[in-house]
């Protein structure tokens, strides 16, 4: 009997709770105006970290971007980090939501692979931000923090999936589930900034389709039941 359940790049839950907390600056303005001026404040640091960097980038140069004033920034953000603080945290729960998919037990390869196609989609769409979170991350803290609480609640939702999967039969039941689940997170998160924030200088040019192929059935032939 096939069951079908959210895969390991289903939404975070309660772990977007704890990612949230951690970047702070996430409060909604109560009017429309207020609203519409962070919205401004976040779309104009996005572009400018993306394409100057964190460290090129400054307050006054966000909100000439946004047509704001300076003043204006600050009632929103108490500096530009903890803007970047808050545009990783949400692009982090959309990459989530983005590459939510089913995890049919009779098709385990055919799981993995709709997974990685969209998450390999959402990496390309945001490639710049996800370059300056790697960057970040080597020597910030707080980045970092974001980023594994981020990658924790990711390998979770793998390793849930192996377990229902370990459960029906369909996953071997001699493997360590975590590990795995760490493994298939890690080659999927670590070819993607591979390919797009380093712009696979270093890969062959294949389609995004034939990677996500060729990965599921190399990582479901190891832990697919014989």
């Amino acid at each position: 009997m096939s069951t079908s359940q959210e895969s390991g790049m289903g939404d975070m839950g309660s772990d977007a709770v704890v990612a949230k907390e951690a970047s702070g600056g996430l409060s909604t303005p109560p009017t429309p105006k207020g609203r519409d001026a962070r919205r401004r404040l976040l779309e104009a640091g996005e572009q400018l970290f993306g394409e100057q960097g964190y460290a090129g980038t400054r307050v006054s140069d966000i909100t000439e971007a946004a047509n704001l004033s300076p003043g204006a920034f600050y009632r929103y953000f108490k500096d530009r980090h903890e803007l970047l603080l808050v545009l990783l945290t949400e692009m982090l729960d959309r990459a989530f939501d983005f590459a939510r998919a089913r995890w049919d037990d009779n098709h385990p390869t055919e799981s993995v692979q709709r997974t990685t196609e969209r998450y390999l989609e959402f990496y390309d769409l945001n490639r710049a931000m996800m370059g300056v979170m790697v960057e970040m991350a080597q020597n910030d803290e707080e980045v970092r923090s974001v980023w594994r609480q981020s990658r924790t609640a990711f390998y979770t939702r793998i390793g849930r999936a192996l377990t229902r999967g370990v459960t029906s039969g369909a996953i071997r039941s001699d493997i360590d589930v975590e590990v795995a689940a760490e493994l298939l997170g890690s080659m999927t998160e670590f070819y993607a900034f591979q390919r797009y924030a380093l712009d696979g200088d270093a890969l062959k040019d294949v389609p995004p389709v034939e990677v996500a192929t060729t990965l599921a059935e190399l990582w479901t032939r190891g832990v697919a039941s014989k």
